[in-house]
């Protein structure tokens, strides 16, 4: 060390310095200041409303109480919501609004009869001829109301018997319609296939659409109370009359395909099945579709 005083000075400081530096100054945990709110995030909301939650779990341009997903319980997406499309929606709302027609209808009807039966009669004699010419009008009057609510009470009745349709399409869920529909179709492929339409030696190929209107019975078809439904119509052609005429008849061959349900009877008159026949190397393929091909759901 007295040889090397200068090296023995830089050894000790930097131990010294090493030391320093491993020292540390820290205030007591009650000097800290700890706050006593949860912190919140800033966030966009797609709805609102009128009051505001008691608790709240993010800062937003309104208030919104409740909502958001199930699992994040926050909208991912600050765009208006929309309402969820579900298969089969379209055929259940347009059937309720036709069941509130028809009740808005009959209330109508309702009150015309009322106002026309609480309507004193003509006068039909009067003394002077003015006034029996006044009467006269008032009787024609009378005939055309009467004839018109005649006519009235005739539609009302043939649209009151008029066959209940349901559709079963590629989005049924019942147990009850897809299970039949699933009997209909491998009736269909069997006999499709082992009959595989052919002209002479040469096999038909093609695909087409046809919608099968089954009745309660299973039949094809519906003819009753003025009522008369097609048992099977083309809906698109093949291209091929030949095709077209012997997928037809296939159908009809299998027909009647078993009586509805309890339940299916209650509900409809004529099961409307839009099915695709597919006729290829691999046999016959039906399947239905999920509405007539050009038109929305029903």
């Amino acid at each position: 060390m007295r040889e090397h005083p200068l090296a023995t000075g830089l050894a000790i400081s930097a131990v010294v310095h090493l030391l320093a530096l491993a020292v540390h100054f820290v205030a007591p945990d009650r000097f800290r200041l700890h706050s006593a709110d949860t912190p919140l995030d800033v966030v966009l909301v797609n709805a609102k409303s009128a009051n505001a939650p008691e608790k709240a779990t993010a800062l937003a341009q309104a208030n919104l109480v409740g909502g958001g997903e199930h699992d994040g319980e926050r909208a991912t997406s600050p765009l208006p919501s929309r309402a969820l499309d579900r298969d089969g929606a379209p055929v259940a709302q347009i059937q309720r609004n036709v069941s509130e027609l028809e009740a808005v209808q009959e209330k109508l009807l309702t009150q015309l009869r009322n106002q026309y039966a609480a309507t004193p009669a003509s006068p039909r004699h009067r003394a002077d001829a003015p006034q029996h010419g006044q009467g006269l009008d008032d009787q024609n009057v009378d005939q055309k109301i009467a004839r018109l609510q005649a006519e009235i009470d005739k539609q009302l009745r043939a649209y009151q018997t008029r066959p209940k349709r349901g559709q079963v399409t590629a989005n049924t869920r019942e147990v009850a319609y897809a299970r039949y529909f699933d009997t209909l179709r491998h009736r269909v492929e069997r006999y499709g296939t082992a009959h595989f339409p052919q002209i002479g030696n040469e096999r038909l190929y093609g695909e087409l659409i046809v919608t099968l209107n089954v009745n309660q019975r299973g039949g094809l078809g519906y003819h009753k109370d003025g009522w008369n439904v097609a048992g099977v119509e083309v809906t698109r052609s093949s291209g091929n009359r030949d095709l077209d005429r012997r997928a037809v008849a296939i159908v009809q061959a299998n027909a009647p395909f078993g009586d509805f349900s309890a339940e299916m009877k209650q509900r409809y008159d004529i099961l409307e099945i839009v099915t695709r026949m597919t006729f290829s190397r691999q046999g016959v393929q039906a399947e239905t579709l999920a509405a007539p091909p050009g038109a929305a759901a029903q």
